[in-house]
């Protein structure tokens, strides 16, 4: 199986380095090829040295790019690439401590897994083109070297993980409590504490809010504002004055006949046996069983049944219809057969790079021309569409030098457009404008404008095209507290129902705790009691979300009272009424998944504890360096890009 890489060094690691390429390009989780830019500058600091070899920034900048494809949003990179240079540095300590090990890794380990995870390249179990590898890697600007290392790195680290990790042990009483997590069930009764209950108790004095104001006032300004109009061109209502004449259309129509000329199409069915992957043996099967259903077909079976049946092509449910297809549609050899057979016509076996094919011929409809009326409504929605466009460029090319000549005569120079005319005496940044809404362009285009200057032409969503004029720009101030006096009372009232809520809520858990009747309770704060139904932990509770939002609700007794939790805004006090313990007769039925899913935990749990541990050790050991500063300048510097 492996002949080809064996025939020498210099070509198994040539290969090698393709097969793993593509791998790594596969791989949903991030490799990092060990490799080095080999120089750092002041535009290019060091972010970590790992055994006396540097981590770049534009070595990590050019991995991170490469591997999230442009998938992360800039205002998350604070969170990502972080973690990305932490994966590198604790990836690359890993294989540090492998090497002073011994722990290696051999071509064939590294062939063999790739030839075990993608069997698609390895067709009757030998290499399909090495020239495909080659393509693959120089459109990824990557070298075979890259990827030779990058594949012994990655069996190394699994080596390594295999023999912490061989050691893991799950034992019959972890299963058993696993089990009995997944299975136990409760129900509880609750009393919901929202803020907004109490907010008619919550009565601020006009000294808290002068007072909050006070102590506040540089987080309350007025934004700065700005007066302006739009000159706003409506598509609908330019179309409305397009008519389009006969005479137009058959001008259209004779001077792009080209385009209404139909080429030769074929209505045709098949049936295909594959050959791909195939041996000469199982190709010579195949050519029987096609010679088979070719003399079925000619003594009168049904084509479609024996598409249904036998066919390996996804038209088989079809019964084999391929519909209509005109000539460059199919590989040569079925083209030339299709359309070289008569309506109803059986074609031999007709060999491709697909397999072998019967074809029949349904229906041929020969090139032409489309007459003037068959394309007449089809081409007046054309020609009508663009008469439009080319009405609404020149309308707002005109409409926009008039309003720069006279920006002053907006008002005169709608009208003589047919034009809308908006008129925003005052807006802040965000502001709906009237019959446009919420527009960011808008808002845009005006921070940079000048008072009486004019915008270019906007393209606006709904067809429309706008110019906009700035009338004059109110900048911000500080509030005063007239201003903001509603906005502050509303705030401490919400804050104090939301105390007040806290305060009954604890109340009501103080009451509960010391036995009172629920109902009771509830009724005395005027609130009502929410009976759950059963539910375990990995459930959802009507009302209140995940059960996990309980906290170690499973481990209160029965009758034992939970809260105050803080849940969906609202304090949440829960009395435990009913439990019921895991049916452990069902336990042998799960044990086989539970202990997989418990081996796998871990497993992860024990991995994460050994590349932790390596990075530490060989930190205490000068070993490993981060320098966290020049990653936040990174950082920084990636912000601002």
């Amino acid at each position: 199986m492996f002949d080809l890489f064996r025939s020498s060094d210099k070509v198994k690691k040539y290969v090698l380095g393709g097969l793993l390429t593509l791998v790594a390009l596969s791989m949903v989780t991030y490799l990092i090829p060990n490799y080095n830019t080999g120089t750092t500058t002041s535009d290019n600091p060091v972010l970590a040295e790992v055994g006396g070899k540097k981590i770049t920034a534009l070595e990590a900048q050019q991995l991170f790019q490469k591997y999230s494809q442009g998938r992360i949003p800039p205002d998350l990179l604070d969170v990502y690439l972080p973690q990305f240079v932490e994966q590198m540095v604790s990836e690359r300590a890993a294989l540090y401590e492998a090497n002073r090990l011994g722990i290696t890794a051999t071509d064939d380990e590294a062939l063999s897994s790739i030839v075990a995870n993608y069997p698609q390249y390895f067709p009757n179990g030998s290499l399909a083109s090495k020239d495909q590898f080659e393509a693959a890697l120089a459109q990824q600007g990557i070298t075979l070297q890259d990827v030779v290392d990058e594949a012994r790195d990655q069996v190394i680290l699994r080596k390594m993980q295999s023999a912490v990790l061989g050691s893991i042990v799950v034992t019959p009483k972890d299963i058993e409590d696993e089990y009995r997590k997944k299975n136990e069930k409760m129900k509880i009764q609750y009393i919901a504490f929202p803020p907004a209950k109490f907010r008619d108790q919550a009565k601020p004095t006009d000294e808290e809010v002068r007072k909050y104001y006070d102590s506040n006032k540089a987080s309350f300004a007025q934004p700065a504002k700005t007066a302006f109009q739009v000159v706003v061109l409506d598509q609908d209502k330019v179309a409305a004055t397009i008519n389009v004449t006969d005479e137009q259309l058959r001008a259209a129509y004779s001077s792009s006949l080209d385009n209404f000329r139909m080429p030769e199409r074929v209505h045709a069915r098949h049936i295909l046996l594959k050959t791909e992957g195939k041996s000469d043996a199982e190709k010579k099967a195949l050519m029987a069983k096609a010679e088979d259903l070719l003399k079925q077909l000619k003594n009168g079976a049904d084509f479609a049944e024996l598409a249904k049946k036998y066919s390996d092509d996804g038209s088989k449910d079809q019964g084999g219809d391929l519909g209509w297809f005109t000539h460059g549609q199919m590989v040569p050899e079925f083209d030339s057969v299709a359309f070289s057979l008569k309506p109803k016509e059986l074609s031999g076996v007709v060999t491709s790079q697909f397999g072998y094919h019967i074809i029949q011929t349904l229906e041929k409809d020969p090139a032409k021309l489309k007459p003037f009326e068959e394309v007449k409504d089809e081409l007046a929605k054309e020609v009508r569409a663009q008469a439009v466009t080319d009405k609404m460029q020149m309308l707002g090319d005109q409409m926009h030098a008039d309003l720069i000549k006279s920006p002053k005569s907006a008002a005169d120079i709608a009208k003589k457009y047919g034009a809308d005319l908006i008129v925003v005496p005052s807006a802040a940044p965000g502001e709906a404008i009237p019959g446009l809404g919420v527009n960011p362009e808008i808002d845009s285009t005006l921070a940079s404008m000048k008072p009486d200057e004019v915008s270019s032409e906007l393209v606006l969503p709904n067809n429309r095209m706008a110019v906009v004029i700035l009338n004059s720009r109110t900048p911000g101030r500080p509030a005063e507290f007239s201003e903001v006096q509603a906005q502050i009372r509303d705030k401490l009232v919400n804050d104090k129902a939301a105390q007040i809520a806290g305060d009954r809520a604890k109340a009501a858990a103080e009451r509960l705790k010391k036995g009172e009747d629920i109902n009771q309770v509830a009724k005395s704060m005027q609130l009502e009691v929410t009976t759950s139904s059963t539910f375990g932990r990995p459930d959802s509770i009507d009302g209140l979300g995940p059960a996990a939002s309980l906290g170690d609700a499973f481990a209160t007794p029965l009758g034992g009272v939970l809260g105050p939790l803080p849940i969906q805004g609202r304090a949440i006090v829960a009395k435990v009424i009913e439990k019921s313990d895991a049916d452990m007769a069902a336990l042998p039925v799960e044990h086989d998944t539970l202990l997989t899913q418990l081996k796998q935990k871990k497993a992860q749990d024990r991995n994460a504890l050994l590349m932790d541990g390596i990075l530490a050790k060989l930190t205490s050991e000068g070993k490993v360096t981060v320098h966290q500063k020049e990653i936040q300048n990174m950082l920084a510097s990636m912000r601002q890009k």
